[in-house]
């Protein structure tokens, strides 16, 4: 397991949760000041050079875990580190450094053995300099779920049925309860639906109601921290996060016909898309193949591209937040109800259940440990806000 802070000075703090102490500059509400966190699209937004980070990795395998400066280690790993020389980086690290144009000093890390003991690190470069930790709080984040909530909780998303059921159709409205699953991802929702025509139902002459009054969200402005609202690190919480409220257009080049095919999951109602971008000319590099579509994804109901797609860059995923998150869900729930052939004759709307209405079936979430993966391995900032 590897974590890593971004070695910005901070000013000194320490806050104790549990029997884990760390440094780290937090506001008056106690949130975190400053951490840019992880991506959704799978990579942190730290990490603009994936092969750098791989080079520490592979430096600090075999039973070894790295851990940033900004967490205060345990007193013998703490010891071995303080009279440990700061010596030399790896060369392969050096160089991949030298490729980011990254200075020495934008790197704190520390490689100890994972089991603990007196064993002195196997690489500690500025380990005693405090830095704004970034995505490590998650490591704070999550030892709390886990000490607070044991590995073994889930959260329910209860679903409701108002009416009676005859001859495939509901003649009443379907209530969907978020209650914070922070993993409601595509496949998930496809399986919710097809629990729902489990019951059943192929056709709902009513409402899809989508109950998120769990969570009391304040108004969330995704382009504050970077002015990057696109981004789906900056996806705001909410009590039915449906699938990071991001979209992920899958780019798959056709050389024989000219053009890139565009696969969007998930599917969105009332979104137009634009199915095929010409590819670039022959011999053209990948490079910043997303700068070289000129996409426009700033319309919610509308996404299209004004460049091409290099052929070399083979197949190509892009993570994108919702232009407009509020309706993301709304869109998502009614575009998979329709894709699997179901009809529905209301619409999606927000609204809460009514009180006496008993479920007709939960969607349960992985379990906790699962989910705590996740938010590390990815650094999934919406994951850890729920």
């Amino acid at each position: 397991t590897v974590t890593t802070a971004a070695s910005r000075p901070m000013v000194r703090g320490e806050k104790r949760i549990g029997g884990l102490s760390v440094r780290a500059p937090f506001r008056a509400d106690g949130g975190e000041a400053g951490s840019p966190g992880g991506a959704g699209d799978r990579l942190p937004a730290m990490l603009s050079y994936p092969d750098f980070w791989c080079q520490v990795v592979r430096w600090g395998v075999s039973g070894v875990a790295a851990v940033a400066a900004a967490i205060t280690l345990p007193a013998a790993a703490q010891t071995a580190t303080t009279t440990a020389a700061s010596g030399p980086l790896p060369a392969e690290v050096e160089a991949a450094l030298a490729r980011a144009r990254l200075p020495r000093d934008a790197l704190s890390v520390v490689v100890v053995d994972a089991q603990g003991g007196r064993t002195p690190p196997r690489l500690a470069h500025r380990a005693q300099v405090p830095v704004n930790p970034a995505s490590v709080m998650k490591l704070v984040t999550t030892y709390a779920a886990l000490e607070q909530l044991g590995p073994a909780y889930v959260w329910n998303t209860p679903v409701y049925l108002q009416g009676t059921v005859q001859d495939g159709s509901l003649r009443g409205n379907v209530y969907i309860q978020g209650q914070g699953d922070p993993k409601l991802v595509m496949e998930r929702l496809w399986l919710l639906m097809r629990r729902l025509q489990g019951q059943g139902i192929q056709v709902i002459v009513g409402d899809i109601v989508l109950d998120r009054s769990a969570f009391e969200v304040p108004d969330h402005d995704p382009a504050r921290f970077d002015g990057e609202p696109l981004r789906p690190y900056n996806a705001a919480p909410d009590a039915l996060l449906v699938n990071y409220k991001s979209s992920v257009m899958t780019f798959v080049p056709d050389v024989a016909a000219g053009l890139a095919r565009i696969q969007y999951d998930p599917p969105l109602a009332g979104v137009q898309r634009q199915a095929t971008v010409a590819l670039a000319a022959p011999g053209t590099e990948c490079g910043d193949w997303r700068g070289g579509l000129r996409a426009e994804l700033g319309d919610p109901v509308k996404v299209a591209f004004q460049g091409v797609y290099p052929a070399s860059c083979g197949e190509r995923v892009w993570p994108v937040a919702a232009a407009d998150p509020r309706t993301f869900a709304v869109r998502a729930l009614e575009g998979m109800w329709r894709d699997l052939g179901g009809k529905l004759t209301g619409s999606v709307r927000d609204g809460k259940v009514p009180p006496g209405l008993k479920p007709a079936f939960v969607v349960t979430s992985p379990a906790l440990a699962e989910v705590v993966r996740d938010v590390n391995k990815y650094s999934n900032n919406v994951m850890a806000q729920q």
